[in-house]
């Protein structure tokens, strides 16, 4: 009986990251299901108002295999602008109901990060190690003996912080499978098979192109030169990999490379402007994304990553001088990655150079408002790859050491990386913590606690379900009588709303559209624009957000229940415009004070599970009905004018033609004419 007891005390020391990982699965999985989707709480911005009713649609539409067919929002767009069918998240969302879909998706991420960690971290750790190098490009594992163990927790543990990271949602999987990607290049240097050749012609599927793809294949042209030059030798095999990548990403997104690359129609690419900072802000912006990340890479290192790896670093690269070992300066993975994140964090700050980015479009003209700094997209990686690095190495250090010490430091090794898992979750209650918007395991999981602990009140912020409210928006189409195919616009309300419960929108969210349409819009806004400044400007130098702006509010506050206390408000638009559009209806989360002058009639107010839809319908003559106003108006005018004329000509016949006929009765003419005029 002793030897089993010692057994599972043996399995738990080698294993027990495993079973705190299992805890963290059946815990997050239990939220979800008990919390379901009126108790969810999504990211909003460039989350549920972008990619998710982008999703949606296509499963309303059953549009998801089908070839430039229009879409239900920004006037029926083609559907060749919406994800690509061969991506594994858009098979997820095929399948499963769009929630259910949200939620696979981010526990897949986590699976695909942590499954391409542990493979990359084991394949490293078996024929190379991550010991520093001595001199003459030695590694310590060749000649001393090392437990896999010990590597392997730290690598699952660095590997399943950086599977939670609260990365763009929409590109989870991108994020997550970068060092799957890497492992499979190393397999085809070191043991190349059709399989992993196989492998790389199918991760497009995995990827985005125009997130990560085209920064992979610079990043792998860059190795392919650098190792033909370093080894003497062509690497013909990294090369073929890289033409099956190329290949495989016009396959598998074959509609943004038609879209994008292989069309004359100018889009609002041409117009996007990016404000040019000056060289004391690009720095300060090179120093703050590489100490903070940026919004939708986020990878909270801040707090535990960064002073250990950069204490390291010091540490590190001091003891290469202090041996003579200059070599090992530049030959050591550790500094390889914190050289491509000071790069990538230099390539962020300079795009706000308006000089370079000139540059770069009139070398490639179709890069034409192309954001070339998303290279700091792999920061994140580099940096929990860096974090393993250090916490692993000083494992290693600590096995000179006397038992009781040498357990001690590997506790501490072992609690950076326990610390810094703590922190991705927790993030939004520390410190600069609200940058983790995409946190939603944190945010689901506090409304939850919230509402417990405030008699079942729930936070201001809305939940997936009470968000898109299904129920709500079935509701109103029935009592309208809504048909597909007539158009319609939101006012403090999200256009995704309406295009998640198949209403088909005018207005919209793409960052990718033709600039004609931008044109028409902002005829249809312009007032509102006039009386905002900010909004203006924002619109006229993106125009990736198509929604009816505030003329009197600089921005309503859609993400929230309340609104912000907002239960009124004038509609600043050009509704003759609007009208021209062919929009029959208006969904408002606010009541329009001034929706009769707009030709607007109220067609009813709907309660919803956490807000209330007003619904107006737009006259489609409104043109012809102003005109006609104006003309009744202008007619108007001309009676009053007269009547005016008459009152005023009454008034001078009663007191001075009666003065000039009493005293001067032989000046008839005059006397005659005072009494024409004033119709007697």
């Amino acid at each position: 009986m002793s030897d089993f007891y010692e057994s599972i005390g043996e399995f738990l020391k080698k294993f027990w990251y495993i079973i705190l990982l299992g805890v963290f699965f059946i815990a997050t999985a239990i939220l979800f299901i008990t919390a379901g989707q009126d108790g969810s709480y999504f990211a909003i911005h460039d989350n549920l108002d972008l990619f998710t009713p982008q999703y949606q649609m296509m499963r309303n539409d059953q549009s998801f295999w089908k070839i430039d067919a229009p879409t239900d929002f920004l006037n029926g767009i083609s559907r060749n602008v919406l994800p690509s069918e061969f991506s594994l998240s858009t098979i997820i969302y095929m399948i499963f109901p769009s929630y259910t879909a949200y939620i696979i998706l981010y526990f897949l991420k986590i699976v695909i990060a942590m499954l391409g960690g542990c493979l990359l971290a084991y394949d490293v750790f078996e024929n190379e190690g991550f010991d520093v190098r001595e001199k003459y490009d030695v590694y310590y594992i060749h000649s001393v003996y090392r437990d896999p163990h010990e590597a392997m927790a730290l690598s699952a543990l660095a590997a399943f912080a950086y599977g939670i990271l609260n990365l763009f949602p929409a590109f989870g999987l991108a994020f997550a499978s970068i060092p799957l990607f890497i492992f499979l290049l190393r397999k085809i240097y070191t043991e190349p098979a059709f399989i992993w050749f196989l492998l790389i012609f199918l991760f497009p599927m995995l990827s985005y192109f125009s997130y990560f793809g085209i920064f992979i294949l610079g990043y792998m042209l860059i190795g392919i030169i650098w190792m033909w030059l370093k080894d003497h030798e062509f690497p013909g095999f990294l090369f073929l990999s890289w033409i099956l990548y190329a290949i495989g990403s016009v396959i598998c997104e074959y509609r943004l490379f038609m879209t994008m690359l292989f069309s004359d129609e100018v889009t609002i690419r041409s117009t996007m402007k990016v404000a040019s900072l000056g060289a004391f802000d690009v720095i300060k912006e090179i120093i703050n994304v590489w100490a903070n990340g940026m919004m939708h890479a986020n990878d909270a290192h801040l707090y535990i990553v960064l002073p250990v790896c950069v204490i390291y670093f010091f540490y590190l690269n001091s003891t290469y001088i202090k041996n003579d070992n200059i070599s090992g300066c530049f030959r050591d993975y550790y500094n390889l990655a914190a050289l491509i994140i000071i790069f990538n964090s230099v390539i962020y700050g300079i795009y706000n150079i308006e000089q370079v980015r000139n540059f770069v479009t009139s070398i490639i003209p179709q890069l034409q408002g192309f954001q070339f700094n998303r290279t700091v997209f792999f920061n994140p990686f580099l940096w929990y790859v860096s974090f393993f690095l250090a916490c692993y190495r000083i494992c290693i250090m600590a096995q000179n050491l006397e038992e009781k010490k040498e357990t001690i430091v590997k506790a501490v090794s072992f609690g950076f990386m326990i610390l810094a898992i703590i922190v991705i979750l927790i993030q939004p209650m520390l410190l600069f913590g609200e940058s983790a918007r995409y946190d939603d395991l944190f945010y689901t999981a506090h409304a939850k606690y919230y509402k417990s602990k405030h008699n079942g009140q729930t936070v201001d912020s809305l939940s997936y379900g009470e968000f898109f409210d299904t129920d709500l928006f079935d509701k109103i189409k029935k009592e309208i009588g809504y048909n597909e195919k007539e158009l319609a616009v939101s006012y403090g309300l999200y256009p995704a709303v309406l295009e998640y419960n198949n209403i088909s929108t005018l207005d919209g969210y793409l960052g990718y559209y033709p600039q004609s349409y931008k044109d028409k819009w902002r005829e249809v806004i312009s007032p509102a624009l006039d009386l905002q400044p900010a909004s203006k400007e924002y619109f006229d130098n993106s125009g990736i957000r198509l929604y009816l702006y505030s003329g009197t509010y600089k921005s309503l506050p859609m993400y929230s229940k309340s609104l912000g206390g907002i239960t009124t408000d004038k509609l600043y638009i050009d509704a003759p415009k609007l009208s021209n559009l062919k929009c029959k209806y208006i969904f408002s989360r606010v009541e329009i004070e001034n929706a009769a002058d707009l030709f607007m009639q109220p067609l009813g107010e709907f309660e919803g599970k956490a807000y209330k839809i007003y619904v107006y319908s737009l006259d489609e003559n409104v043109e012809a009905k102003i005109k006609e106003a104006e003309k009744q108006a202008k007619i108007q005018r001309e009676i009053d004018k007269k009547n005016a004329f008459k009152k005023k000509m009454s008034t001078i016949w009663k007191t001075e033609g009666y003065i000039w006929k009493m005293y001067f009765p032989k000046e008839n003419a005059y006397y005659g004419k005072l009494k024409k005029k004033a119709n007697f």
